[in-house]
């Protein structure tokens, strides 16, 4: 499939899913307006990747992969500039210096010799969360490997689209639906300085890679910056 026609899919599936499909005890998923009204897999994908414009013909560098997107409601400055993005406005960017994973994962990329603040950040870089849902109240916490495997289908299939060189994966359970591995000592392993790493099991060509999540609670969990920082030196393009 090509990357549009992933896209497509995407919205049709996550649309057509009832609330009782899309939820657990903890957090409920929808579809998004915002996200329906673009042309994207998600809505973070309007940070890096809608900017590559023959991404089927050459593919990406990098695969940036995070868990969920949290509640868009809770948002309201990225949410319009996406609107802005969506308008045609040429000036508009993504990010948002309120959030601390924004702050943080532009100084992390630097780590690497790229500058995402840029929609020309130096590779070529892909944004998206394994799920592709969107909460409704509670922002962080209760995601399960059960929830995220709703959307396991469409994520092979973009990663089978976008062919990205390596793959990124934010937090233990967003690496372990990625890589199909269980993460034993992940925390201890990441506190140590060393990542993750795994062959992608449908394309042994990419690689995986497992990092902390750089919200203020990943970082806090393996130590701080530094030591997220010491992790993103060990990976390889």
């Amino acid at each position: 499939m090509k990357y549009d026609e992933v896209v497509a899919l995407a919205k049709k599936i996550v649309k057509a899913r009832t609330q009782s499909e899309y939820s657990n005890h903890y957090i409920k998923l929808s579809s998004c307006a915002l996200w329906e009204k673009g042309d994207q897999i998600n809505l973070w994908t309007y940070w890096q990747g809608y900017q590559i414009k023959d991404i089927d013909r050459k593919g990406v560098d990098i695969l940036l992969v995070g868990q969920d997107w949290g509640n868009p409601d809770n948002d309201p400055v990225v949410s319009q500039n996406i609107e802005r993005i969506l308008a045609g406005d040429k000036d508009a960017f993504y990010v948002s210096n309120a959030s601390a994973t924004d702050r943080n994962l532009i100084e992390l990329f630097k780590i690497i010799g790229c500058d995402i603040k840029e929609n020309d950040p130096g590779k070529r870089i892909f944004f998206t969360n394994y799920s592709l849902g969107y909460r409704k109240g509670s922002e962080t916490g209760g995601m399960t490997k059960g929830l995220m495997k709703k959307d396991r289908e469409l994520f092979e299939k973009l990663v089978a689209a976008i062919k990205p060189k390596i793959i990124i994966c934010l937090g233990k359970i967003t690496f372990e639906m990625v890589s199909n591995k269980v993460a034993n000592g992940f925390l201890k392993k990441l506190k140590e300085g060393e990542p993750f790493k795994e062959q992608y099991p449908f394309n042994e060509d990419i690689i995986a890679y497992g990092v902390a999540h750089c919200g203020a609670r990943g970082g806090s969990n393996v130590g701080g910056m530094e030591t997220m920082k010491k992790l993103w030196k060990r990976i390889e393009i």
